[in-house]
């Protein structure tokens, strides 16, 4: 599992405060500050971590000291956005506290930013990378927060909790785990354990079961075809076979399907093709899940254990359901690029999404530039299915968006400046980079 992306070396972020504290006007420590000292720390509406999250701040960032409590909460000056409060255990202190106004726990003023998932009913989430930070923000861009590291977050019906695997290294042919935690970072889970490279969970829409895709055997590393003599049959092994003729033949992983119970753990590996990859549930059929197979977009009856090909193409990746189980979203290999297209949920009627402007394109070949098309990728439906979210790179890197579900008024729900440096990654991998509800 690879490391939480700003998590710095605790003497770098010491040498960091240092120089800002020099850096300081000699009258400005006459009001007190706090200085982040861990990777990331959670912003809260209140002097306890049962308090929402309002924002996440990172290693090296500052605020102004305005009140404290006796068990050693800060609150601080969010700027335009009134206050909020963080644990004193997280942060450099500078200047003089017993200036600062104490206040009790009880009196402490209940700090609001903006709607919360608690009252809007809505909540995104979304990974930076596969097995990196997992973050949550509200629909309208706001309260941002860190939940935990993992891949493939998706949330429950309800919007009140999130799975997501873990895998155990970085190797192939390695276990991982599936867990489950709450919206608002609490609960933290692990339901199963054991399953080879999980993926991609979904949900049922009763919220008791979530399938998987998991590594099922195959050829997990490089082998050779080698003949054996006159009139035998070819032999596969793992080096060459000395004084035979060899060929080389490279991975080839098989991935199925796992329904897991959410309560108990228990599961039951389902029927799938050799490679079957990001399954999706469809939230108005219960027998049914969707997944990318080796004949295309492949639907998998639960109930009668058969499965059969929605759309003969192999250039679909993450097909995600819309909330009336009427159409799906996907991330279509465009050439050379990644696109969003939508069909209907029999294969019929494929849309073309998204797609790079023939300007754009034109402008970078006069200025001397290689016109390469944008990606736009990763998509997942709003709650009431009337819009789109997806990530694209059109400026530069990728940068949260949304539109309408026929594709218009395409715009930013979260650029790179509100990501905070987060860094978003898309490998093509059948990501599901984004979950909302």
């Amino acid at each position: 599992m690879r490391k939480h992306p700003f998590r710095l070396p605790l003497l770098a972020t010491l040498f960091c405060v240092m120089a800002l504290t020099s850096a300081l006007p000699a009258h400005a420590t006459a009001e007190p500050s706090a200085i982040v000292t861990s990777a990331t720390l959670n912003v809260r509406g209140g002097p306890g971590m049962g308090y929402p999250v309002l924002s996440v701040a990172h290693a090296g960032q500052g605020f102004t000291i305005t009140g404290r409590t006796a068990d050693g909460w800060l609150r601080v000056s969010l700027d335009s956005r009134g206050s909020g409060w963080v644990s004193s255990d997280y942060v450099v202190m500078i200047g003089d506290l017993n200036s600062v106004l104490e206040v009790s726990t009880a009196a402490a003023d209940p700090v609001t930013s903006g709607s919360r998932p608690e009252e809007s009913g809505h909540v995104i989430v979304f990974q930076v990378s596969s097995g990196g930070a997992i973050y949550a923000v509200n629909p309208d861009g706001t309260g941002l927060r860190y939940l935990t590291d993992g891949m493939d977050p998706a949330l429950s019906p309800d919007g009140q909790w999130v799975a997501f695997t873990r895998w155990d290294g970085q190797q192939t042919a390695i276990t991982g785990t599936l867990w489950v935690i709450k919206i608002d970072g609490t609960s933290q889970r692990k339901v199963m354990t054991g399953a080879s490279q999980p993926k991609s969970p979904t949900w049922s829409a009763d919220g008791t079961q979530i399938v998987i895709g998991m590594q099922t055997g195959g050829r997990t590393g490089m082998a050779y075809m080698c003949s054996t003599g006159p009139g035998q049959p070819p032999q596969e092994s793992l080096t060459p076979i000395p004084g035979e003729m060899c060929m080389p033949l490279p991975a080839d992983p098989h991935w199925g399907l796992r329904v897991v119970n959410v309560a108990t753990g228990s599961y039951e590996d389902l029927p799938h093709e050799a490679h079957s990859f990001a399954p999706t549930w469809n939230p108005a059929k219960s027998w049914q899940v969707v997944f990318r197979g080796d004949q295309g977009l492949e639907s998998l009856d639960l109930g009668r254990k058969t499965i059969w090909v929605i759309s003969a193409d192999a250039s679909y990746r993450g097909p995600v359901f819309s909330p009336d189980g009427t159409k799906i979203a996907v991330t279509y290999l465009q050439n050379d690029h990644w696109e969003v297209h939508v069909l209907n949920a029999d294969g019929s009627n494929e849309v073309r999404l998204t797609e790079t402007p023939l300007t754009v394109l034109m402008d970078a070949a006069l200025n001397g530039s290689d016109p390469k098309s944008w990606d736009n990728a990763a998509p997942t439906w709003s709650p009431d299915g009337s819009q789109i979210a997806y990530i694209t790179n059109r400026n530069g890197s990728y940068e949260i968006w949304v539109m309408n579900a026929d594709g218009s008024d395409q715009h930013v729900l979260l650029p790179a400046t509100a990501l905070a440096g987060l860094n978003i990654k898309y490998e093509g991998n059948d990501e599901r980079v984004i979950s909302w509800r």
